[in-house]
């Protein structure tokens, strides 16, 4: 009995230490099961890299130049995460001829909804945007989905302190460009308000 209770507590920890996905119930496309992954994004600068077809995390690497390259050139990842940014294994991310993209449903669209890829559904690949900061002007590579979104007020501008609001359901294509992934975050903040600790749950759409 000790030998099972010991065993039952070390895969936990392990499930808590990297990325799990979890199956949830039947979903509503002909793709199978709902499943849920856990993403840890704590880390600023540094992209988690997942597969759908594995469910997990395959690795990560900082944003820079030399991880930057050593992702671009692999097919083995469909999205990254960086804190609630999201890479796609697409456009200016790939140098290996990946096709991946992202399709946004209109915010009106539920995840259990999403049973087909919409008819003429355009992907739209990753592209290299500026901004300024802090820190000065930076130009990362990234999608134009994200993790969360944030309130803004009538100029546009982001609300200080910030408040988040739920991203719309995404279709993801894979980098192989052969399957398709609908896609809710249903977490970004865990219970101590700590960003970075994204959940989403997933299902194939055929």
């Amino acid at each position: 009995m000790k030998k099972v209770v010991y065993f039952m507590a070390v895969a936990a920890a392990i499930c808590a230490l990297s990325s799990c996905s979890k199956e949830k119930g039947e979903g509503t496309g002909e793709g199978g099961n709902v499943l849920e992954a856990s993403v840890d994004a704590t880390e600023s600068g540094v992209w988690q890299y997942f597969s759908f077809a594995e469910g997990k995390v395959v690795g990560s690497g900082k944003e820079d130049e030399t991880d930057n390259a050593a992702w671009a050139a692999r097919t083995d990842w469909d999205i990254a995460i960086n804190r609630y940014n999201i890479r796609t294994n697409s456009g200016e991310a790939t140098t290996a001829g990946a096709k991946g993209g992202v399709y946004t449903f209109d915010s009106s669209i539920s995840f259990d909804s999403v049973a087909e890829i919409p008819s003429g559904a355009t992907f739209n690949t990753d592209k290299a945007i500026t901004s300024e900061g802090m820190s000065g002007t930076t130009t990362t590579v990234k999608s134009e989905a994200t993790v969360i979104l944030f309130k803004t007020d009538a100029e546009g501008n982001k609300v200080m302190p910030p408040v988040y609001l739920q991203a719309p359901v995404y279709l993801f294509r894979t980098a192989d460009g052969g399957h398709y992934y609908k896609v809710l975050f249903t977490q970004y903040q865990d219970e101590n308000k700590e960003s970075g600790h994204v959940i989403f749950s997933f299902a194939e759409v055929k």
